[in-house]
């Protein structure tokens, strides 16, 4: 498995780096980017056509955060999704990568939502260790709102990640756009049968049932 880095992203920080775990857009002057730890917040931000956006981690963890999202992508891509892959940049800060989400997270406002949980589980992942299944349902802290989706997350991994529901009401203000409702609001308490109602295959992919059973993956 490979993961593309681009060339270096340039970043204006004119304070203290952020703490772990923050999101940020990128300024188009020279105004530090502003950050949010709120995923609410920067889901608001965030939009189809965005080019990317910086993503705050634990010193020399750029390499992990990367590939731990190429390894959920790349899951994905086995059930038959002909999908293109996200790309980063390293900073010039050793707590900061630049994510440049392929057009499969940006198309929905669900996957979007879904994007912002996994970098916060990527935090504790280390390639090295091939930690990525403790790291998505474990004990850490920050997996505690995908492992309460579980069955949503097996759902999308085994290639079910068109979102049949109502997208969320977005509540706009003077400064932001605040998005209550998403992965986790939908997911977390839904039923298996709402999950399979809500995830669907894409327009021409097709199930194909080994099992003989009514599965997540079915």
């Amino acid at each position: 498995m490979q993961v593309k880095f681009l060339e270096n992203k340039s970043i204006n920080i004119t304070y203290n780096c952020p703490p772990i775990g923050y999101y940020a857009l990128d300024n188009e002057d020279t105004k530090p980017v502003i950050w949010d730890h709120c995923r609410e917040q920067f889901l608001g931000k965030m939009s189809p056509s965005m080019p990317g956006f910086f993503f705050s981690h634990y010193d020399k963890k750029s390499n992990d955060v990367a590939y731990f999202i190429c390894y959920f992508e790349h899951i994905v891509a086995l059930s038959g999704h002909n999908m293109t892959f996200s790309c980063f940049s390293k900073t010039e800060r050793k707590n900061i990568i630049w994510i440049v989400p392929s057009k499969f997270w940006l198309s929905c406002l669900m996957r979007r939502s879904l994007l912002t949980l996994l970098l916060r589980c990527s935090l504790n992942f280390e390639y090295t260790q091939r930690n990525f299944e403790s790291c998505l349902f474990g004990d850490y802290p920050e997996c505690k709102l995908i492992r309460e989706t579980r069955n949503a997350v097996i759902r999308f991994m085994f290639g079910f990640t068109e979102y049949m529901g109502q997208l969320p009401h977005v509540s706009t203000s003077a400064s932001s756009n605040l998005i209550r409702h998403g992965w986790h609001s939908e997911f977390s308490n839904a039923t298996e049968l709402d999950v399979k109602s809500k995830l669907a295959l894409p327009i021409g992919c097709i199930s194909v049932n080994k099992f003989g059973f009514d599965f997540l993956w079915n």
